[in-house]
């Protein structure tokens, strides 16, 4: 897109970390804001920042894997702001330990954030960003959709589809108005943790609270290589050396996770 002062974009899970920092980042640009997430109280304080930049800020309470709420938002939107340029599909969440020990109703929870959230989102504004001058999406995938990682295998399965589905959308739409981009961030400072389930969902939600998150880094990072891939039509941006990392692994040797299995599992064992 050539210029983002004067657009509308709509961030869901602008409620808190990269979803958060991304408006606020797009605010500085000029952009006007509809914020969605699942969290009252978190897109009513990220409305209050990016109003501080003098642009406009709705905020719509979303549950994304719910495909009747998200039909819902274009309306909305286009009540408050008369037009939709930008989509960015970030919010998510994770789990972690052995996929043997997953709960099939926490796979489902997580298809339904990550994997439908983006498919429902992109279905219901696509009409809507067609129909502008000139639009983008943005799909936040995962270094684990660069190549699954063990005990992060359910959250590999959905970060992989948010990749092929991107991919695939993108070209679909090459000829159009609208571009689209897929992110992939390595491990930064948000509290996607939290609310992580899974057999190790509480160890890594104390990993996430504690000391250690203070050394990763911001979610800034990954805010920038979104705006970025709006700004340049980049197809994808992989944010953080252990992305790369994993980026390098994929292409020299796709498919070889035995290694870090052991390591994953021998700490595993530990706790």
């Amino acid at each position: 897109m050539q210029h983002l002062a004067g657009r509308v974009a709509v961030v869901t899970g602008a409620g808190s970390g990269i979803g958060r920092v991304t408006s606020e980042r797009l605010a500085a640009r000029g952009c006007h804001l509809a914020l969605v997430d699942v969290s009252p109280g978190g897109i009513q304080e990220t409305a209050e920042l990016v109003r501080r930049a003098g642009v406009t800020a709705s905020t719509h309470v979303a549950d994304v894997s719910d495909a009747d709420r998200v039909g819902e938002l274009p309306d909305e939107v286009l009540a408050t702001h008369g037009a939709v340029h930008v989509l960015v599909n970030n919010a998510g969440v994770t789990s972690a330990g052995a996929f043997a020990e997953e709960r099939l109703e926490d796979v489902r929870w997580m298809v339904g954030v990550n994997m439908w959230g983006v498919v429902h989102g992109c279905h219901a504004f696509l009409p809507t960003l067609l129909e502008q001058d000139e639009a983008h999406i943005v799909n936040v995938s995962s270094m684990t959709g660069l190549l699954g990682l063990p005990h992060n295998a359910t959250y590999a399965l959905t970060k992989g589809a948010v990749k092929s589905f991107t991919e695939g959308l993108r070209g679909e739409l090459i000829t159009t108005n609208v571009g689209v981009s897929t992110i992939f961030p390595g491990t930064h400072r948000t509290n996607i943790t939290g609310s992580a389930r899974g057999a190790e969902g509480e160890r890594i939600a104390k990993l996430g609270a504690s000391r250690v998150s203070r050394f990763m880094p911001p979610p800034s990072r990954v805010a920038k290589a979104i705006v970025k891939a709006i700004e340049k039509e980049k197809p994808r941006m992989v944010v953080g050396p252990d992305a790369r990392v994993l980026d390098l692994a994929a292409r020299l040797a796709p498919g070889r996770t035995g290694l870090v299995g052991r390591a994953t599992s021998r700490l595993a064992a530990k706790h």
